[in-house]
């Protein structure tokens, strides 16, 4: 959602060959694209349709190459370590021949504890991708107040303001709700966390970023467009990660990002007008989705072939049908 949302799509058009602007309000450490934890699989798989799993897996091969073209956003195949069995997401990956490893994970606590190591989860630092996919596209600081206008200047416009998305949704006479939900954030000096750890039932997680520092979190709120933080929630996030994350050091830093939450089972990619494509409601799973996102809304633009079929993402209009 938000920058990254943006500029993913900007990235895919503008190596498509068009010429692309990009306008953004800036909503800083409040876009879920500079907040997140950048875990790169879906949470909780077992509740999404299998067009999500398709753009996902499509996601991750753009991924690879995103890494390895911008070193700088750390792309990590760290693993991810379950807390806590959930049987319906085992029995998920089990039917799909994908690998969870018994282990018995050693707590910040002492406690040793039960635990599923999942191998091919990856990572990368969230706040360092937008900046990687911006090189050499020109980036406006200010909101788009009218869309119409902008449609009669422009060959295409692509909707995808993440949390911000619902009155240019509207706009577009695209039946979309997109609203923000809260998430409050921390980042610890160091700790020994070889892979990120998920606990489901506390809806909890830590990631380890390169240089040590652990990323933790996080809430799930509907707090409007408040984007700020609150001790007592920070201090239950910090409390869960002392206990699971083994020494863990000082906390150096909090921040809350706004999700974009959406009612739908799949976010809405497609045209929604004549001359404007939306591309919102990735709610959790924006950072993985990004990519393979952004090529879907070029192959539209563009009037290629989709990589990924876009009927299932297909948004509805405000008099109900599909677009």
């Amino acid at each position: 959602g938000g920058l990254l949302g943006r500029l993913a799509r900007a990235r895919a058009l503008a190596d498509g060959g068009a010429h692309v602007v990009v306008r953004d309000a800036g909503a800083g450490r409040a876009a879920a694209s500079w907040a997140a934890a950048g875990l790169l699989t879906p949470a909780r798989p077992q509740q999404l349709p299998d067009a999500v799993h398709e753009l996902a897996a499509r996601s991750l091969e753009l991924w690879e190459g995103l890494g390895r073209h911008h070193p700088e956003v750390e792309l990590r195949r760290t693993g991810l370590v379950l807390l806590a069995g959930d049987p319906a997401w085992i029995g998920w990956r089990r039917a799909r021949g994908l690998p969870a490893e018994r282990i018995a994970w050693r707590r910040g606590d002492g406690l040793a504890a039960p635990a599923l190591l999942l191998p091919e989860v990856a990572v990368v630092r969230a706040p360092r991708v937008a900046p990687a996919l911006l090189a050499g596209i020109p980036v406006e600081r200010r909101a788009v107040t009218d869309l119409e206008a902008l449609r009669r200047s422009h060959d295409a416009v692509v909707v995808a303001a993440g949390a911000w998305a619902g009155p240019l949704l509207a706009a577009a006479g695209a039946a979309v709700r997109v609203a923000p939900r809260r998430g409050q954030m921390l980042l610890f000096r160091s700790g020994r966390l070889p892979a990120a750890i998920l606990d489901p039932r506390a809806d909890r997680l830590a990631v380890p970023r390169a240089d040590g520092r652990i990323v933790v979190g996080t809430t799930m709120e509907d707090a409007g467009f408040d984007a700020t933080t609150r001790e007592a929630d920070l201090a239950a996030l910090e409390r869960w990660a002392r206990r699971e994350v083994p020494g863990l050091g000082a906390r150096e830093d909090a921040w809350a990002g706004l999700r974009p939450w959406t009612d739908r089972a799949l976010p809405a990619i497609g045209r929604a007008d004549a001359g404007v494509v939306v591309a919102a409601g990735h709610g959790r799973n924006g950072m993985l989705l990004a990519p393979a996102t952004g090529e879907l809304v070029a192959d539209l633009v563009l009037g290629r072939p989709p990589r990924v079929d876009p009927a299932p993402f297909a948004p509805a209009s405000a008099a109900g049908a599909p677009r």
